[in-house]
């Protein structure tokens, strides 16, 4: 967990938004993984969990269900990944998206380093807040 994301997340729930994790990894294998972090059992940081059960992350489809299991439009999520095709999928579904910068990850064409919204830190991220 990079040192960025908990103090972000906290701070997203505290102005009421919801958090959620959709994953390649099954659901059970992020229940351990958020449960038995660097940064402790932070499981309590999510409202849900979602697998490729819901469908390929390369799949707009899979958005909207995801956007209907939880009762939002899908023009109120923001989608976060380091993978073009997830978020080009995302994008389709009319789901707002932002590609993550981290160390270790693919490198992006230069035409998707100029399309997609990038951030290198969850810092970065200045969200409406709900209330």
């Amino acid at each position: 967990i990079f040192e960025d994301v908990v103090p972000a997340i906290r701070k997203w729930r505290e102005a009421g938004m919801k958090v959620y994790i959709y994953s390649s990894g099954s659901i059970e294998a992020q229940k351990l993984l958020f449960g038995y972090s660097t940064e402790g059992d932070i499981l309590e940081l999510f409202d849900g969990h979602f697998d490729t059960k819901i469908g390929p992350k390369v799949e707009s489809e899979s958005y909207r269900r995801i956007a209907a299991s939880i009762g939002c439009a899908t023009n109120n999520i923001l989608f976060l990944t380091d993978v073009p095709r997830e978020a080009n999928a995302a994008e389709e579904a009319d789901t707002h998206v932002a590609v993550v910068i981290r160390p270790g990850n693919a490198g992006l064409t230069d035409d998707e380093k100029s399309y997609y919204s990038l951030i290198s830190s969850f810092t970065e991220l200045f969200l409406p807040f709900s209330t």
